[in-house]
């Protein structure tokens, strides 16, 4: 569940969304251990035991995912929240996403999640946190399309719409992750992955997004 969530908020986030340009391709979702990477083809040994070979593209983004508590959230941070809404009207979070800088403002708003309208997606700015306990409250700000008090919706291109303020109570255990811009020397041997791919008409796959959840062993040598 924590893996699914986690996904979903990158999905949800227009920094992270995948543009995949080739007709009618066949999307794939390998997650697993890094067992080679040669500078153009990984080797990744995924949680079912099967070795997958990707190929990699200048285009193929790579991001790192690093985890964080509450208490390590500042003002300021554009973050990306999944949460369901209790009887009362509460958000209770069950993922939260810490994106880039320069990802400030992208897919802003909150919004049903596409494939699950139960679960609401916030990507907003933080401006306060709370640490309990056993549980703690994030304060967020948004841009969204207006049209209710609630200020639902994305935000319109280039500026505008309304301005909306959100709790959202965060549990402990709720998995909290920052994304940052990758590299290939973070494709190592031994780090844990998720990639999203494509195949071609050869039925070669090829990487278009790769997440590096866990730094593996440095390898002696990596071919560029």
């Amino acid at each position: 569940m924590k893996r699914a969530a986690s996904f979903a908020v990158c999905l949800a986030a227009g920094a992270l969304q995948l543009q995949i340009a080739t007709a009618d391709p066949v999307p794939l979702r390998v997650h697993g251990v890094v067992k080679a990477f040669d500078g153009q083809y990984l080797t990744v040994t995924a949680d079912s035991g099967k070795s997958i070979v990707l190929g990699l593209q200048p285009a193929t983004r790579i991001v790192r995912s690093k985890t964080m508590s509450l208490a390590d959230l500042r003002p300021g941070y554009f973050v990306g929240t999944v949460a369901t809404r209790s009887a009362d009207g509460v958000l209770h979070a069950q993922a939260i996403h810490v994106f880039p800088p320069a990802s400030l403002g992208t897919g802003e708003g909150q919004y049903p999640l596409d494939s699950n309208p139960s679960r609401i997606v916030t990507n907003a700015t933080v401006t306060a946190i709370t640490v309990g306990p056993t549980a703690g409250t994030l304060s967020l700000t948004f841009h969204g399309a207006g049209g209710d008090p609630q200020c639902s919706g994305r935000a319109p291109t280039g500026g505008g719409g309304c301005v909306g303020n959100v709790s959202i109570q965060v549990a402990r255990g709720v998995p909290i992750s920052q994304i940052m811009t990758g590299d290939l020397s973070m494709l190592s041997q031994g780090a844990i992955v998720s990639a999203f791919a494509t195949t071609d008409v050869t039925s070669l796959f090829t990487a278009t997004s790769i997440t590096v959840e866990k730094d593996g062993k440095p390898q002696a040598a990596v071919a560029q």
